[in-house]
């Protein structure tokens, strides 16, 4: 299906011709769907007439009805032939009306925003202008995932709401100690189980902080160890106004703990279905091949930085078919929401904002990336192309989002490819380097062109001013190229023997047993940053050198070239 009609900005007078996928249909229907409602309009338009039939009915949302409603609608089958059912997104109501119908009709939903308004308000004709847009077939059929698969997604996210309640449990308990001035170290985490069993001791009305941090056997043993000796009198310190603690704080800790246990076995008990149905799932190969969920996660475990969570989000809400769901890798992306989308009006672009995509494998995706651009290791690429993403951007903060999504943007492109393939992780696949290969496709197109310019100097008589930009230019080569960058020869310098410049006896004697004969020789050894390389040269000689070169003004320093910012006159 074509998402816009026409892209970029149009020409004045240009005709734009766009091919749209589209197919007129012989018959269609809409449903404009309530809490206890639902109207369905059917309209069967006769193309050589101009004319269009419709019929509105309206039906009661539960299962009898709906199933009256679907046998109504198979009549129509029969008669013309099978077709689409188009209903609005409106929060759980169209969900009866999908599961009644779909076996037997496509479903598109859709965004109730993109629909439009009818000349009078009324579900009779909203109904019907849902129908007319299933006519047209603009709008692709919508992928809905069924039995085991809808099994593990609602089962997912269930686990993602109780993994939530457990940090609003644990921020609430540490909201409650601050409240009561009790300020735990800060490498005591509230999660651990030692942070769980004082703040326990606590809501059993432990008085003692000494009787109340003993109940942290990680930091009450193995005093012999310096850092938890410090943190057991800093645990002590901290709890030195336990005495003080109310009965109404020690009962509202007892029940947040109680909540806490409560959630975290849900997330047990959610992480086992999970499992079980992972095992299930599989998925086939072209190659004859049958992996299962539990599979598939394994493969994209071998992606850097990416753990078993991830996977079990990615096909929960991706599923495990994804080719057959969407087709490409960039689909894949926009799903999660990493396709930024411009908006235009007046040739004017108005904003090029991602849209949100599925909110729990967006966010999953975002925080891997931010854990891989902190603290991934130097040999990961996703890491090393991350921050070298956001170098080029400036570093601010601004450029350190901008990486995080685009690194959490390429998780999502290997994710695809991997469950495509069914092969594990293999960044020879992947061009982490796009951006170097077109700074280096550049570069050569300017060696090009600066040889056909050097022929052409050579061939021509130019002034000090132009040796002086040429010389400009060599500098700005050497530090791309990553050679010493801290001189700058003289526009007006000749070469000269080595005999002649005015170095120590020695210094020439090394120079010339290194076969450097001529300042042009001994300046490209300078600026390549080769020359305390040579044999029996070391730092006293370099500096013998820099000192005559730079005394003379046959070369000159970087920052003094930097500071004029002009190109260099012949005196």
């Amino acid at each position: 299906m074509a998402k816009y009609l026409g892209q970029g900005t149009m020409i004045p007078g240009h005709i734009e011709q766009t091919q749209v996928d589209s197919q007129w249909k012989t018959w269609s229907i809409g449903c404009d769907v309530h809490l206890r409602t639902v109207f369905v309009a059917v309209l069967i338009p006769d193309y050589a007439q101009g004319q269009i039939q419709r019929f509105a009915v309206k039906y009661a949302t539960d299962y009898h009805s709906l199933q009256t409603m679907k046998h109504w609608l198979l009549d129509f089958k029969r008669q013309y032939g099978d077709t689409t059912f188009v209903i609005e997104s409106t929060s759980t109501y169209h969900r009866p009306v999908v599961h009644a119908l779909q076996d037997e009709f496509a479903p598109i939903i859709v965004n109730p925003a993109l629909v439009g308004q009818t000349k009078k308000k009324a579900d009779k004709y909203d109904a019907a202008l849902l129908a007319y847009h299933g006519l047209t077939g603009v709008w692709s059929p919508t992928f809905l995932l069924c039995g085991r698969q809808h099994d593990l997604t609602v089962v997912s996210r269930r686990f993602i709401k109780a993994s939530q309640a457990v940090t609003r449990g644990t921020n609430a308990i540490g909201t409650r100690l601050l409240d009561a001035n009790l300020l735990l170290p800060r490498e005591i985490q509230m999660k651990s189980a030692s942070a769980r069993a004082i703040v326990q001791a606590i809501a059993d009305g432990v008085t003692s902080p000494v009787e109340a941090v003993n109940q942290a056997t990680y930091y009450a043993n193995h005093h012999d160890i310096p850092e938890r000796r410090t943190t057991y009198l800093r645990l002590c310190e901290a709890l030195t106004v336990l005495p003080e603690v109310s009965v109404s704080t020690r009962h509202v800790l007892q029940a947040l703990l109680k909540d806490i246990a409560h959630w975290e076995r849900q997330c047990l008990l959610y992480h086992h279905w999970m499992q079980e149905l992972l095992a299930v799932l599989t998925l086939a190969y072209p190659d004859g091949r049958h992996l299962s969920g539990c599979d598939i996660i394994a493969l994209l475990k071998t992606i850097p930085g990416v753990g078993r969570r991830y996977g079990e989000v990615f096909l929960a809400e991706a599923g495990l078919d994804v080719v057959t769901r969407f087709g490409n890798a960039r689909t894949v992306e926009a799903f999660a929401g990493f396709d930024p989308s411009k908006t235009y009006s007046a040739d004017k672009v108005l904003s090029s904002s991602s849209r949100k995509g599925n909110k729990f494998l967006h966010t999953t995706a975002i925080q891997i990336a931010q854990g891989i651009l902190q603290h991934g290791k130097r040999q990961n690429p996703l890491a090393i192309w991350g921050r070298a993403y956001q170098a080029r951007l400036g570093g601010t903060t601004d450029a350190h989002n901008q990486a995080v999504a685009a690194v959490g943007k390429r998780i999502i492109r290997i994710s695809y490819h991997i469950v495509r393939t069914g092969r594990p992780y293999d960044g020879s696949q992947y061009n982490f380097t796009a951006h170097q290969t077109k700074v280096v496709k550049q570069l050569r197109q300017v060696t090009t062109r600066v040889y056909d310019l050097v022929e052409t100097i050579q061939a021509s008589d130019v002034d000090d001013t132009a040796r002086a930009i040429a010389t400009e230019a060599i500098h700005a080569f050497s530090s791309i190229a990553g050679i010493e960058g801290g001189f700058t020869l003289n526009a007006t310098t000749a070469d000269e023997p080595i005999t002649a410049l005015g170095f120590k006896t020695r210094t020439a004697h090394v120079l010339l047993n290194a076969g450097i004969s001529t300042l042009s020789m001994l300046w490209f050894r300078l600026i390549q940053g080769t020359l305390p390389d040579l044999k029996h040269f070391g730092k006293k000689s370099y500096e013998d050198v820099v000192t005559v070169l730079v005394t003379s003004k046959r070369i000159l320093k970087h920052d003094t070239v930097h500071k004029t910012k002009q190109p260099l006159q012949s005196p």
